[in-house]
């Protein structure tokens, strides 16, 4: 029987297979003019394979035509080109197994590190790392609380979690009398007490237009699933989504911690109208510098007795032990090149979103732009109209976040980078799941969280947001466009996040980014992880993407 050696030729572009007959088989079996003629045809075939080779070599180098494919492929999305859901979930597998990723951590430089190798294996390239070493504060996080706890008139309390940043006391902790905060109280009567605050409730109808603004559902260019909406501009009941109510609480932190320094206050002792379940685990945000007032968390039920205590003037001994040290952080910036890369004509879209958090999908967007980049590294360079730019920024929970840390910044060093960049993609806490709480009960509502969806004050940017959402069968999106009224002539609200700085920047953009209202808190981890909502996410960003990539600016 004839043995075959079978060469098959690849490139991104066309396949092909050639049969080479063994040449020890033909020089014992031929006649020597047979020989010459078989050698000859050896040879034919060979310098066959050679050209393919040489094609294939060449084709990120020479201005090759791409089938039309290539080009259908960057708006409408190609399956084969997509993750997987299995790859989605085992990437966050991975993280999950470190716990929280606080900038510069220990889970945070695996979470990096494994990021980084992906995207090196992608093509991503010049993968550069803008380093620098800031005061990181930490201390045990749930549900480890062997650092922090509180005994109330000789009590103990049960305490949820800690103010990040707050500060620190002893082992021993700090024994002092207990005060409830009243707004008609002269500051100085709390100094040197343990001050116990009970959140604000939200406010009654009407509502002002900065609550509207920022705390329920506003106007809109488009919603998908419209009936599983809240009402626009009203209070959103906890018992149907604790998404908006969790950032009204956990904003006020902003105005407690001013308040319990600028009272030299010893400590702070914050009640959430939260039930344990829901509260546990909170981290504080946004970090806004480090001070000298530690400070607890505690629920509805545990701070009601603390309250009481704190109205007969009873005393309570805090413990915050806590650690601040250099820790070493970074920026990772690199490029999936596009067909002008490294030439004064490419022009870059810019991939952004923060790296460091409390939960399983708080900072993924990581995962979500490695998403993107995967889908496009199917594509050869020269079917890249533009250069990828990949920023995964590491300042979102660290004291004083973006503009606390502008100096450090990779485009304060480098402000020529921005020359080129055209657009932007942003993404952040992705696939989220929608939980409610119903008396102390915090569950999952068996929907996925709510995604905002923005994009600039232009139609034909819109336009092709709603019919990526539409095309990709995306659920409970908000397309937003916070520029301009939305269709019932209302505001259309805030842009969150990293992907607004388009608007200071005035770029083409999108900007997708989960409402978030289980995972603010350490225990949002892989069981809060919808894998099928992330990869459909991806799919819409890539077609944005690709949206992006061809759009005349």
């Amino acid at each position: 029987m004839r043995n075959f050696l079978w060469v098959k030729v690849t490139n991104a572009q066309n396949e092909a297979k050639f049969i080479v007959e063994p040449t020890a088989y033909v020089v014992l079996k031929q006649n020597k003019k047979e020989m010459v003629k078989s050698l000859k045809s050896i040879l034919k075939t060979a310098l066959v394979v050679f050209v393919c080779m040489l094609a294939a070599c060449s084709a990120e180098r020479i201005n090759i035509t791409q089938p039309k494919d290539y080009q259908r492929f960057l708006t409408t999305v190609n399956p084969e080109f997509l993750i997987t859901t299995s790859e989605a979930l085992a990437w966050h597998q991975y993280k999950d197994q470190f716990g929280p990723t606080y900038s510069g951590n220990k889970s945070w430089h695996k979470f990096l590190s494994f990021t980084k190798k992906k995207f090196k294996a992608l093509g991503v390239k010049n993968l550069t790392a803008n380093k620098w070493t800031y005061a990181r504060w930490h201390t045990s996080d749930w549900p480890d609380d062997s650092d922090w706890s509180l005994k109330s008139d000789g009590r103990p309390v049960k305490v949820a979690h800690y103010g990040a940043y707050s500060g620190a006391t002893g082992p021993e902790g700090i024994t002092a009398e207990l005060a409830l905060l009243n707004s008609q109280a002269e500051m100085s009567t709390y100094s040197g007490k343990l001050v116990v605050v009970p959140v604000a409730p939200h406010p009654k109808p009407p509502l002002k237009e900065d609550y509207e603004k920022w705390f329920t559902l506003n106007d809109y260019e488009f919603l998908s699933d419209a009936a599983t909406f809240p009402h626009m501009f009203t209070k959103v009941s906890t018992i149907n989504s604790v998404a908006y109510d969790v950032m009204w609480q956990l904003r006020q932190t902003i105005k407690i911690n001013t308040f319990l320094a600028k009272s030299n206050a010893a400590g702070g002792i914050v009640v959430f109208n939260m039930g344990y379940d829901r509260l546990a685990g909170l981290y504080t945000f946004p970090v806004l510098k480090l001070f000298n007032n530690p400070t607890l968390y505690l629920d509805r039920n545990a701070g009601d007795q603390v309250i009481e205590d704190a109205q007969l003037g009873k005393t309570a001994t805090l413990k915050l032990v806590a650690e601040v040290e250099p820790t070493e952080t970074y920026q990772l910036i690199g490029y999936l090149p596009g067909k002008d890369f490294g030439t004064p004509r490419d022009e870059k879209i810019i991939l952004i979103t923060h790296t460091d958090g409390p939960s399983i999908s708080q900072d993924n967007g990581a995962f979500g732009l490695l998403g993107i980049v995967s889908y496009f590294s199917h594509f050869p360079k020269s079917a890249r109209p533009r250069t990828l730019m990949v920023f995964l920024d590491n300042r979102h929970y660290m004291p004083g976040m973006e503009q606390g840390n502008i100096n450090q910044d990779w485009f304060t060093k480098h402000p020529e980078d921005r020359d080129s960049i055209v657009a932007l993609i942003a993404m952040e806490h992705l696939g989220q799941v929608e939980f409610r709480e119903v008396g102390n009960a915090f569950a999952p509502t068996g929907k996925v969280e709510p995604t905002f969806l923005w994009t600039r004050n232009n139609q034909v940017l819109i336009d092709k947001a709603i019919k990526a959402v539409k095309d990709n069968n995306w659920s409970r999106v908000m397309v937003q466009s916070v520029e301009r009224p939305g269709i019932h002539k209302r505001s259309q609200g805030v842009w969150y996040g990293m992907g607004k700085i388009a608007l200071e920047w005035d770029l083409p953009a999108y900007a997708a980014m989960g409402i978030q209202g289980a995972s603010w808190s350490t225990t949002g981890r892989l069981d809060e992880f919808d894998k099928k909502q992330f990869v459909t996410q991806v799919a819409a960003m890539c077609q944005l993407t690709g949206e992006l990539m061809l759009m005349d600016f």
